[in-house]
């Protein structure tokens, strides 16, 4: 995989995370810091919003160095589980 995309695609990463937590912490954390629990789920959004888009940008990256070595993406059933949790973590069902 090239390193200018490599680049791109860890600048995205990283704005995109910049942007979701800098969101949460100006409007989610002031409402959770009167709990008495607030602390701790303001902690467990944290870790699951970087979890979740670190696992998508390394899935990414898998999946760009299998194109480029083979010109095809290869999925296999470990992706299609990783796909299936990033999904299940961001969408927020009705």
């Amino acid at each position: 995989m090239s390193d200018v995309l490599t680049d791109i695609l860890a600048k995205r990463r990283d704005r995109a995370i910049a942007v979701i937590l800098g969101v949460k912490e100006r409007e989610v954390d002031p409402i959770l810091n009167r709990d008495p629990r607030g602390r701790e789920v303001s902690s467990k959004l944290r870790k699951v919003v970087l979890d979740q888009i670190n696992e998508l940008h390394e899935l990414t990256q898998d999946m760009l160095k299998s194109m480029a070595t083979s010109g095809d993406v290869v999925l296999n059933d470990v992706y299609l589980e990783m796909l299936a949790r990033i999904h299940d973590a961001v969408v927020v069902s009705p």
